[in-house]
């Protein structure tokens, strides 16, 4: 029978165009899971530390400067020293992991609103199948 009610015709048009505009934010949201480019998994920062030597520049206050990468490896952080020179290219492979990662965030979102919509739809077009008044044949 389908839709018949203006009211849940005009609710049901919503929701179909709420879930296109849905599918066309996943289209634009998966192109960069389609790069080739190398990522890291991480955050940079610099690291300050002391080495301890009474005679040291840092005994005075003057702290040792590292760029380095820290991610969770296995439930424990691991710092890794950024090699001279490397600082942009590691800079940039960190930052494209990042965005993987609220891609990934907002795909599950989209995905979750995505199913709630069509639910609400297939619920609104569901009928009950008729019960037949007549009396099967026997043979």
């Amino acid at each position: 029978m389908g839709i018949k009610n203006i009211t849940d015709k005009k609710t049901f048009s919503q929701l179909r165009q709420s879930l296109g505009r849905l599918a066309k934010e996943v289209r634009q949201l998966i192109n960069p899971l389609f790069s080739d480019k190398p990522v890291i998994k991480g955050s940079v920062y610099e690291l300050k530390t002391k080495c301890g030597k009474p005679g040291c520049r840092c005994a005075q206050g003057e702290l040792h400067r590292r760029m380095v990468v820290s991610a969770s490896e296995k439930g424990k952080t691991q710092l890794r020293a950024i090699p001279h020179g490397f600082l942009v290219e590691v800079q940039d492979k960190v930052r494209r992991y990042q965005k993987l990662r609220r891609v990934r965030v907002r795909l599950i979102e989209v995905h979750k609103n995505m199913l709630q919509f069509m639910d609400e739809m297939e619920a609104m077009r569901r009928e009950e199948m008729p019960v037949s008044r007549k009396k099967p044949t026997s043979q």
